[in-house]
């Protein structure tokens, strides 16, 4: 049906320009208002599905846009040697970026994980899906800074190796006292609590990334 096809096409086109507007706006209000946008991300679940993220991006969008920008950057920054020493498998961009969107969708996974252990919530698909989207809101900049940082060493300008630095341990400070104020909050614990089981669960979540990581060499290499 040619006029089906066309209504799509119209709707795809609109869906594309609105994420120019939305998506800068999602990445201000996440780094401006971070505990905000998480607690939002709660509420928005509870509307009709057609009225949901209707003034921003939804959260898993939002990280893989961040994810496809990094790429961007990467690939700007790196040339044809942005690929050159990964597995063959992760040569092609849609493998790559599949690849990523799963290692740093673990973040949200193992911190919703650890809220509704804490919550001593039943786990089922629906109890996850809220502090999933919660917390892809915060890992969404998490991801695009992390590989803009990488991607700033390999730039031969002076100091972009102690830039890199600095802009990583920045992002992964904020990054885990985002989580602590959220496990604070949450679990209704302590402040000292609340870092301390983000930091268990950042680094317990390094480990399961670098696992799956090594998983993925050992069966496409």
């Amino acid at each position: 049906d040619f006029m089906k096809i066309l209504k799509s096409l119209e709707e795809l086109v609109y869906e594309v320009m609105v994420m120019l507007v939305f998506y800068p706006r999602t990445l201000w209000l996440t780094f401006r208002h971070p505990q905000r946008m998480m607690d939002y991300a709660d509420t928005e679940l509870g509307d009709v599905v057609s009225e949901q993220y209707n003034d921003t991006l939804s959260p898993p969008i939002f990280l893989m846009i961040c994810l496809a920008i990094s790429h961007v950057i990467e690939v700007a920054a790196l040339g044809s040697n942005a690929t050159a020493a990964l597995p063959a498998f992760l040569r092609s961009t849609e493998n790559l970026l599949g690849f990523r969107v799963l290692i740093f969708s673990l973040l949200p996974l193992v911190m919703s994980l650890r809220l509704l252990h804490g919550l001593k919530q039943p786990l089922n698909r629906e109890a996850l899906r809220t502090p999933f989207y919660s917390q892809c809101f915060v890992t969404a900049p998490l991801a695009m800074l992390f590989g803009i940082s990488q991607s700033m060493r390999h730039l031969h300008i002076p100091y972009a190796d102690e830039a890199a630095t600095v802009l990583l341990v920045s992002t992964l400070g904020w990054y885990i006292r985002q989580q602590a104020f959220w496990f604070n909050a949450k679990l209704d614990v302590s402040k000292l609590r609340g870092w301390l089981i983000a930091t268990l669960m950042f680094a317990l979540t390094v480990v399961l990334i670098v696992l799956v990581a090594l998983m993925f060499l050992l069966f496409f290499t």
